[in-house]
């Protein structure tokens, strides 16, 4: 079929399948009927330049982004390690933010520059139709006055409505509040953040209109009380570590709430107190989860009982007003037990399972312990080297999973909790010390046989053989970006000589790869990776050796061989001497 006989607008109900890039690199300057068609496309839609090429990137930053920057109304920009340097470059070549006149939303992932982080930030108050602005996954050192000066320009952001600061701060975990109060911000998540409860005051006061709300507090001596309800929100997600006392004195201040979810720690709240918490505070509430992780000491509660914690989830309450069933897992290891509770069905996107030298038991208020076992909103699995037969994992099945954190070896019962390989698209595998590695190689070859679809592998903690082996028993075509530099330290070696390095070239995997993190006990080694491996997109190395060896490239050798034989852009990160980062094609 050809497509110029399509209407426009089945056209573009057909670019609403393809993401931006591939939309671009597909229709643009076909002709001037599918020009126009893309600008109206992206009046409406966002421009993602995640996992993009080097290539690609220029070229639309080139050709394409010119033409049509005036109509993006959504931006995804990220520095992680298949793209790094992208957002340096996208400033180098001329692309200030205020020049996305109607940009409404921005999303920046990976960035890990407080510099960086500033220049984006004093950028966006040109920006005069944002309204969401997104920060995913980024890693700053604590510097109280240049926190405190962006999150200051963040409130002082008058069109914003939705910000989401999913921010991992360095040698410090206090959050400098804004100074200014922002009476548009109504979505607002801070979960890898932690408060106490005096700067979680000051974030209300600061942030008059806040409907929902996803945080994470600390336990902090200070037991300070809110002065006053807050109206505004509806909806929240808690992450509380230790204190009941914050735990109360927040959700009694709530009157409002609609939806509340929980995740606590060392907090043993049974269904009763739970019960006289929602009825004496909580009227509107509709909607309640929860899962809370503690323990009990035998010594000081001689009277735990897993049935009496049960019990108090079994009132007309729960079961008759709320319909909320709860489950309940939990092992015993001398004076000690730990427990997992959570309602059902399990709502949450993650789940862990950790079996070492103990079995897991399982409960829950359903008629049946086979009730709610699909745990389908999961899609981060955690599984942890599983020696005993855990009969609790057969009441469990993961339909859903996408990313998969593995300890080798596993026993008999992993297969039946996870009925489908094909959505994987992610594997961190790691390995017991005292395993035998003939064990450990048959089970690694039998889940990439099985993952048709995984897109990245990650090695972790390796003991049981050479790490560079490993490519070896990659067979799976799906595969394309693989960290072998995961879990390094100077005493593991994970090095690659001359002649391992000879040897992965000639691996069938090594044509496949598109990201690869090495460790090399030689900076040329960098050379004949780019020049062997033809698709090789971004690439990350660190080098065990001494820089000042004279017979290696120095930074400028490298910086003028990539250019002469590569993209002119090429960006390289020398941030630490050992570590080097390359955006090659």
């Amino acid at each position: 079929m050809n497509l110029e006989q399509l209407p426009n607008e089945l056209l573009l109900e057909l670019f609403e399948y393809m993401n931006s890039v591939h939309l671009l690199r597909a229709f643009s300057h076909l002709n001037f009927r599918f020009d126009n068609l893309l600008l109206v496309h992206f009046q409406t839609h966002g421009l993602d330049f995640r996992s993009i090429s080097k290539d690609d990137f220029d070229i639309i930053c080139r050709l394409n982004l010119p033409t049509m920057i005036e109509q993006i109304i959504a931006l995804r920009l990220s520095y992680d390690d298949d793209t790094p340097h992208q957002i340096d470059l996208f400033f180098f070549q001329g692309f200030t933010l205020n020049r996305f006149i109607h940009l409404q939303i921005l999303s920046i992932y990976h960035i890990y520059s407080n510099e960086l982080l500033k220049k984006i930030v004093g950028q966006c108050r040109h920006l005069l139709h944002l309204h969401r602005l997104d920060f995913i996954k980024c890693t700053f050192k604590y510097h109280r006055k240049t926190l405190h000066n962006v999150l200051n320009s963040i409130w002082h952001l008058l069109k914003l409505k939705s910000c989401h600061l999913d921010w991992y701060i360095l040698y410090n975990d206090r959050f400098p509040i804004a100074r200014y109060r922002s009476k548009s911000i109504e979505y607002l998540s801070t979960k890898h953040i932690k408060l106490n409860i005096t700067e979680l005051i000051r974030l209300f006061r600061s942030t008059t209109n806040l409907r929902y709300l996803d945080i994470y507090v600390y336990y902090s001596s200070n037991n300070k009380l809110f002065l006053s309800p807050i109206f505004s929100l509806v909806s929240l997600k808690l992450h509380i570590f230790q204190s009941d006392t914050i735990l109360r004195n927040l959700i009694k201040n709530l009157p409002n709430l609609i939806y509340l979810t929980i995740i606590s720690e060392h907090i043993n709240f049974d269904g009763y107190q739970w019960e006289e918490i929602i009825v004496s505070y909580l009227s509107q509430l509709k909607q309640f989860r929860f899962q809370m992780y503690y323990n009990i000491d035998h010594s000081n509660d001689e009277h735990f009982d897993i049935d009496r914690i049960l019990l108090s989830y079994q009132t007309p309450f729960w079961l008759i007003e709320r319909k909320t069933f709860v489950r309940i897992q939990w092992n015993t290891k001398d004076q000690h037990t730990s427990l997992f509770v959570y309602t059902l069905p399990y709502y949450f996107d993650f789940f862990a399972i950790y079996c070492r030298n103990f079995s897991t038991r399982m409960k829950s208020t359903c008629s049946s312990e086979t009730d709610y076992q699909s745990y389908d909103r999961v899609i981060k699995l955690n599984y942890y080297y599983s020696p005993l037969n855990n009969s609790f994992l057969s009441n469990i099945l993961f339909h859903n999973i996408q990313h998969l954190n593995l300890t080798l070896p596993f026993g008999d019962q992993f297969f039946s909790i996870l009925p489908y390989f094909d959505r994987i698209i992610s594997l961190t595998v790691s390995d017991d010390s005292e395993s035998d590695s003939t064990i450990v190689f048959h089970q690694l070859q039998t889940l990439l046989d099985r993952m048709i679809n995984l897109y990245s592998l990650t090695i972790g903690g390796w003991h049981s053989s050479m790490v560079q082996e490993i490519p070896f028993y990659i067979r799976n075509k799906s595969i394309r970006q693989l960290d072998l530099q995961h879990s390094h330290y100077p005493s593991r070696d994970r090095c690659f000589n001359q002649q391992q390095c000879i040897a992965f070239l000639r691996s069938t995997f090594a044509g496949q790869c598109q990201v690869l993190s090495i460790v090399l006990d030689h900076r040329k080694y960098i050379f004949d990776l780019i020049e062997h491996m033809p698709n090789l997109r971004a690439l990350k190395v660190e080098c065990e050796l001494d820089q000042s060896n004279n017979d290696k490239p120095n930074t400028n050798e490298l910086a003028q061989w990539m250019v002469s034989n590569f993209s002119p852009f090429f960006v390289e990160d020398v941030s630490r001497n050992e570590m080097i980062r390359l955006w090659i094609r």
